[in-house]
């Protein structure tokens, strides 16, 4: 027999759990990896990653594209699914995530 927790884990915690699961299914596949390390160029390399589910990321960049504009991008996709998935949680996981970004 289920205990109480979890007969109500999809309604607490289920919205949470497919956002999780469609973040790992985007996650880049190994021949995206080969696709990469065979660019020339940084515009190849944002060509590429337009057809991935990064999409168009690095569309308002303007040129020269260079590595530190990338990893801004990046770091900026990041916080704000990470900041979606905090706000998106229940305690004690919102606790946790919270305490993810402190420093001490």
């Amino acid at each position: 027999m289920l205990e109480g927790a979890e007969l109500y884990f999809n309604v607490d915690h289920g919205y949470l759990e497919g956002l999780v699961r469609g973040c790992k299914a985007s996650l880049l596949t190994q021949q995206d990896y080969i696709n990469l390390v065979q660019c020339e160029t940084l515009e190849d390399l944002k060509i590429h990653l337009q057809t991935t589910d990064y999409g168009n990321f690095l569309a308002n960049q303007t040129n020269p594209l260079t590595v530190s504009k990338i990893d801004t991008e990046m770091r900026k996709r990041l916080c704000g699914e990470f900041e979606y998935f905090r706000n998106h949680s229940l305690e004690p996981l919102s606790t946790f995530l919270t305490y993810m970004t402190c420093r001490e």
